[in-house]
């Protein structure tokens, strides 16, 4: 556990397995439940912990009383998409902007199109400045390629390239 908050276990695709897994071993599990994909609990490119839920102090812990530990699991936590020690993605954000790129290839796009993409759907995918001109490139070859090209993208761009998408 670091600081205030249980670890995280998470599944490669994303899935929430428990954000309480030092508090709740019995929820630890080694696959997922949703799509049978390994867990994580540490991001894989600097070993930091993912965070989990809050950890409370017993409001009625008195100690010494058997099988009470003191503290107790806050409320539900999110599954994040960055680590927050490296800033780096985890593995199902980064299979997620891989597959949109992966898309995007099979579209066949252009040379000019091409040497772009990887960096602004890694722009879209977070809510920084860059966004806006990535959404708008992007944007452009979804309004080449269609449909599909555009639903792939709003799945996983941030507020701000969302609203560059839907506006333009």
């Amino acid at each position: 556990m670091s600081g205030n908050y249980d670890v995280q276990q998470v599944c490669k695709n994303g899935h929430q397995i428990t954000g309480s897994y030092n508090i709740r071993p019995d929820k630890r599990k080694d696959f997922c439940q949703e799509c049978g994909e390994t867990t994580i609990i540490a991001c894989p490119s600097c070993g930091e912990a993912i965070e989990g839920t809050q950890i409370k102090a017993r409001p009625d812990y008195s100690g010494g009383r058997s099988g009470h530990s003191g503290i107790v699991p806050g409320s539900p936590v999110g599954v994040p998409d960055y680590c927050s020690n490296c800033g780096k993605p985890y593995p199902w954000r980064e299979n997620t902007i891989v597959a949109a790129i992966q898309m995007f290839a099979e579209l066949g796009i252009d040379e000019n199109e091409e040497s772009t993409i990887d960096e602004d759907m890694h722009n879209i995918a977070k809510d920084i400045p860059q966004a806006k001109p990535s959404a708008m490139r992007i944007k452009r070859i979804c309004d080449k390629y269609g449909t599909v090209a555009y639903n792939v993208v709003m799945e996983f761009a941030s507020k701000t390239a969302a609203e560059v998408l839907k506006n333009q």
